[in-house]
């Protein structure tokens, strides 16, 4: 139902991507704008994470779930009527509220529901809701869009996810008591204090700074990939925003693979970097192909560099997200500590479209720069990740929080 949720909100927010092409044509958007309309709704995201951390302490996660994506599907499909694309930012930013329900209060699930030694692959199955979703919209909302318009596309993404909220409602039973160790004493923080324990926390700080680097890049793929190629090989817009069903597809397959990788190898031990560092590497290698300069670019290979690129640059999350949750279990105000991580995160997811339409327009419309800057973001969070055992270990040689 977790990941049912998510793919429900995401076939919102990852439907945005598909649509832009026919959002800028219609309303006549600059890159820069384009940008600023696909980072609105992760604003509105940004100032519910902390708010739904609480609501989840307070209501449980089955109400914050079902409400969250009943909110952003509405509010959506409202957008859909927007005269303007000022008033369509400001729709998207509203229903982008809701989406902190699903890595919130879905998270949390996840872990009271699985055993460490498992967690890694269901959290990778859940993260898997986020592609997933991007992969029906990239399937659906083109075609919507080039027969009717893409607000039929977001009409109908809209109503997809407030019906995913219902389903979510109806169908997550009462969650059983977390899986806790014998003898584990989660110390309790007061939830206003939860930001000062969360910046004096080093590893929560670097697993946090990590995901920032690598979700600059995702969003960078996902938000541009079919402008790229529209703009620089001449493709139809329709044509190129079916890559994100590649793009998508190899997301769904890397965030459960990368899952296992943890679980498997490393005996569901993820303060040891080398998972998430060896996803990070093949996202710099990756990215650098998409520096490549061909004449014109084969169907089959942008299929395959599309599919290779959502592998690396959006198979990261559920590593991370498992990794959080971990560190964030030993509070008792657990999903507060989630939510502030993922609303410092949403800070990354917000500005990146329009600074890499920025970048893009400021190099006279070449790709170049921008791609070359998520190159340098997947090397970096190569290098904090490794920070995070080392500060790991130290923090399990002092007290708990709250002694």
């Amino acid at each position: 139902m977790a990941t049912l949720q998510q793919a429900g909100l995401t076939f919102v927010r990852f439907g945005l991507p598909a649509l832009v092409p026919f959002v800028r044509a219609d309303l006549r958007l600059s890159l820069a704008e384009a940008g600023v309309v696909l980072g609105a709704f992760d604003l509105g995201a940004l100032v519910a994470f902390y708010a739904t951390g609480l609501a989840t302490e307070r209501a449980g996660e089955r109400r914050v779930m079902a409400a969250g994506a009943v909110a952003t599907g509405l509010l959506a499909a409202l957008g859909a009527l927007a005269p303007s694309a000022a008033w369509l930012a400001a729709a998207l930013a509203l229903a982008g509220a809701g989406f902190p329900s699903s890595q919130v209060a879905g998270s949390h699930a996840v872990m009271a529901a699985f055993p460490a030694r498992e967690r890694g692959v269901a959290m990778g199955v859940r993260q898997a809701g986020l592609p997933v979703g991007g992969l029906l919209a990239a399937f659906l909302l083109p075609w919507l869009a080039s027969v009717w318009s893409w607000r039929v596309g977001l009409l109908a993404a809209g109503v997809g996810c407030a019906l995913a909220g219902v389903l979510t409602y109806t169908g997550l039973g009462r969650l059983e008591a977390p899986h806790e160790a014998p003898g584990v004493v989660r110390p309790a923080v007061d939830p206003w204090r939860a930001p000062l324990e969360f910046f004096r926390s080093a590893p929560l700080v670097l697993t946090t700074l990590t995901a920032c680097l690598l979700a600059a890049g995702q969003f960078g793929l996902t938000g541009y990939l079919p402008l790229y190629f529209v703009d620089t090989f001449g493709w139809q817009p329709q044509r190129a925003a079916r890559l994100l069903l590649f793009v998508h597809l190899g997301g769904v397959a890397g965030r459960m693979a990368w899952g296992w990788v943890s679980d498997r190898w490393f005996g569901a031990d993820r303060t040891r970097p080398i998972a998430l560092a060896a996803c990070c590497a093949a996202a710099t290698v990756v990215a650098l192909a998409l520096l490549a300069r061909w004449e014109a670019v084969p169907a089959w290979a942008a299929a395959v560099l599309a599919l290779l690129s959502g592998f690396t640059l959006l198979g990261w999350n559920g590593l991370y997200v498992t990794l959080l949750s971990e560190l964030a279990w030993a509070w008792r105000a657990s999903a507060v500590m989630v939510g502030l991580s993922m609303t410092v995160l949403y800070v990354f997811t917000m500005l990146a479209p329009p600074v890499f339409g920025w970048t893009v327009e400021r190099m006279g419309g070449h790709y170049t720069g921008a791609w070359l800057g998520v190159v340098a973001l997947q090397l970096l969070a190569a290098g904090t990740v490794s920070g995070v055992r080392r500060n790991r270990q130290v923090a399990a040689q002092a007290p708990a929080p709250g002694e």
